[in-house]
């Protein structure tokens, strides 16, 4: 009975590591996009950030 006590622990700190990281993400991403100085840095901004999102899923889809 206490190791499923402990596993429910140990997903719950997974669960709420994983909720700081992608706040953390997401503020990082707002913040660097709230530096553009016009709208076509601000669209290139945007598409640098598809890009990586996209690069990122492809690495992680092929693990």
């Amino acid at each position: 009975m206490q190791s499923v006590s402990s596993l429910s622990k140990v997903a719950a700190f997974f669960k709420r590591l994983g909720t700081a990281y992608e706040r953390s993400e997401a503020a990082r991403k707002e913040a660097y996009l709230a530096e553009a100085v016009d709208l076509y840095d601000l669209e290139y901004r945007m598409q640098r950030l598809d890009r990586e999102s996209a690069q990122t899923a492809a690495w992680i889809k092929g693990f």
